[in-house]
């Protein structure tokens, strides 16, 4: 950094790469004994957990596709990157274990943006006990990328996948779906790009979009206690989860429109748009809310309400058919399940 500079003016072209590095590594918390060698090297070395497989999942985020920096801060940047990894190895059950960070950087991005980064996927990596091992820093000719690639660890026997959905099985959702796609809405059509305030009832949808809560401690004890059969997150949409639940066996669903939890808020923001709040919220993507196919059994169930952590509420919303066909039931008659998000 050069004399008189300071983070809150610096850009990350001022500092070079290995100053950059270093700043990064003097972030990170001491790797545990079971990295044998972490960042600095070609690559990082760690000692597999005792009797389990190993999960990794890569999700990235480029600016101008999946986020837009005027909307919340840095911090949530670097939270909701490591979050959406860390809903991948939920929805197969996994317990985070380590990660790999690539940055790929404008050049004039400010250095206290990219302090902000760290600190929300570091603090989020510290809450769920997740060693960050190494990564690649680049330089980008325009969008700043997040791309992180995330592992975890899980039991042979317990391993979730979103393949092994029957006929009959019940679908269950954790949370509500809609309110991500709410707050998103809500931050474009407010021209200052605030967050609302303490008293907003869309504070809590904004929070949901800007800052997502991975739900890996339901997907730990459903896949813990052998519950489900097939499970899946809520990353393009719950319409789009239930298709990738399905397909694999040439099965479809019906999907009870009166059942889809959607958080009052949520509802209230659609309706007054003249959107329908069911559609809305089936399509909209972002929720990374858990989707669950289990035995129609009231065993079942009980067993899944028992488990799951409190106060996260789940909710049956549909059943898995022999017959192929994505049906959305609703008391007016029975109509096509609308489609999830696409990237393409």
């Amino acid at each position: 950094m050069s004399a008189g500079s300071s983070p809150s003016t610096s850009r990350v072209a001022d500092l070079g790469e290995h100053a950059l590095i270093k700043r990064i590594r003097a972030r990170v918390p001491p790797a545990p004994s079971w990295v044998a060698v972490g960042i600095g090297d070609d690559a990082a070395v760690v000692e597999p957990a005792r009797g389990r497989l190993d999960v990794i999942t890569t999700d990235a985020m480029v600016e101008g596709v999946h986020f837009d920096r005027r909307f919340g801060t840095p911090a949530d940047l670097g939270h909701k990157a490591l979050a959406i990894n860390l809903s991948d190895l939920a929805a197969m059950g996994a317990e985070p274990r380590t990660a790999v960070l690539s940055l790929i950087l404008p050049a004039d991005l400010l250095v206290a943006d990219l302090d902000q980064v760290l600190d929300g996927l570091l603090t989020l990596a510290d809450e769920h006990r997740m060693a960050l091992v190494g990564g690649n820093l680049a330089r980008s000719p325009g969008p700043l990328c997040i791309d992180i690639t995330a592992i975890g660890s899980i039991r042979r026997r317990t391993v979730l996948t979103r393949t092994a959905a029957r006929a009959g099985d019940g679908l269950y959702l954790t949370g509500t779906v809609g309110s991500a796609t709410a707050g998103l809405d809500w931050l474009e059509a407010d021209p200052n790009h605030g967050v609302p305030g303490a008293d907003d009832p869309m504070r809590d949808c904004v929070a949901r979009f800007l800052r997502p809560a991975p739900r890996l401690r339901a997907g730990q004890r459903v896949a813990r206690n052998r519950i489900a059969n097939a499970a899946m997150d809520l990353s393009d949409g719950l319409a789009d989860a239930v298709t990738q639940l399905t397909a694999p066996r040439g099965l479809g669903a019906i999907v009870e429109a009166e059942a889809i939890p959607i958080a009052d808020a949520a509802r209230q923001w659609f309706s007054a748009h003249d959107r329908d709040p069911v559609a809305s919220a089936l399509a909209g993507g972002e929720d990374y809310e858990l989707l669950f196919a289990l035995p129609d059994r009231p065993r079942s169930r009980a067993r899944l309400l028992s488990r799951l952590a409190k106060p996260l509420a789940v909710t049956r919303i549909g059943t898995v058919t022999a017959e192929p066909g994505l049906i959305l039931r609703r008391q007016a008659g029975d109509e096509p399940l609308p489609a999830g998000f696409r990237h393409f």
